[in-house]
């Protein structure tokens, strides 16, 4: 390993060259140091990415001939790093000016296993009620543990150690599916005894671009139905930690009690009512559970 690169950030982008211009131009506008790199995956985009005119030397751009996912993107990204800490961020985060002497401060004053920023909506993106929950990742996280749970430990921007990702294998392909590959992965970070789990809180990334309501319900479905099975399938000892209080569900579930409150909650969003905190985490844990009983 190369010990003048501390960084590698690992960009997976799939035709998305607005939102991939902008970011580099963000990153661009960071101090010019060479201790860190930028490792781009255009994971088989129709329309081929581009770095633009004249990037510098420790920018990279790899493509996928054919799309390839998330997982094996991430993990084309890092076979090619040679940086001491592996920074996986998303083309849809916006990137402050001064983010790599902070991260670059954060990692010598922390000890972590793994770390993942805070995320907040960018205050110029309109947002529904409900997109602005799901981009305010601290309330969607509730709780006060010190250790991110397992299934809170995201990749939407993170950072760890190279070795200590590349020692577990990495993402496992198979489970390229929503929420499979991180989960799978952050388990086995756990199950290796790996189990410091933080938030970067000192250093939130906004968030510029939104999901609707129908994709990410569509989302949580297709995570209900194949992601969530698949997981339990390769970790049985998962269970306990991602399906809380599996009889209660069964039986609520059975008198179909669980499918008329989301129902209910479900025109409540597409109303655009503001909701609690509490009701919105109860319709994202209701399409799931009820995903799951259909399956």
């Amino acid at each position: 390993m190369n010990n003048k690169i501390t960084l590698s950030v690992i960009l997976p982008v799939l035709n998305d060259q607005e939102n991939l211009d902008r970011i580099l131009g963000e990153l661009g506008a960071n101090p010019p140091v060479e201790d860190w790199e930028l490792i781009i995956v255009d994971d088989g985009s129709e329309e081929p990415l581009l770095l633009g005119g004249n990037p510098p030397r420790n920018w990279q751009l790899i493509r996928n001939t054919k799309r390839m996912g998330a997982a094996a993107s991430r993990n084309i990204g890092v076979q090619e790093t040679v940086g001491e800490y592996v920074v996986f961020l998303s083309v849809f985060l916006k990137i402050p000016t001064d983010y790599l002497s902070r991260l670059k401060q954060f990692l010598v004053e922390t000890e972590f296993d793994f770390a993942q920023h805070a995320i907040e909506k960018a205050p110029e993106i309109t947002a529904t009620h409900f997109q602005s929950f799901l981009a305010g990742q601290k309330e969607r996280l509730g709780s006060g543990k010190s250790n991110l749970s397992i299934k809170q430990s995201l990749f939407t921007a993170a950072v760890m150690k190279t070795e200590l990702f590349c020692s577990l294998k990495g993402f496992d392909d198979s489970m390229n599916h929503y929420g499979g590959h991180e989960l799978d992965f952050i388990y086995r970070l756990d199950r290796a005894g790996y189990q410091k789990r933080i938030l970067i809180s000192s250093i939130p990334l906004e968030r510029v671009k939104l999901e609707d309501h129908q994709k990410t319900k569509n989302r949580l479905v297709e995570y209900g139905q194949v992601g969530l099975p698949n997981l339990l399938l390769k970790h049985r000892g998962v269970k306990d930690r991602i399906l809380i209080y599996p009889l209660f569900w069964k039986m609520i579930s059975f008198t179909g009690f669980t499918h008329w409150i989301e129902k209910v909650l479900n025109q409540k969003v597409i109303a655009d009512q503001p909701l609690p905190v509490w009701v919105y985490r109860l319709y994202l844990h209701l399409i799931v559970r009820n995903a799951w009983d259909a399956r």
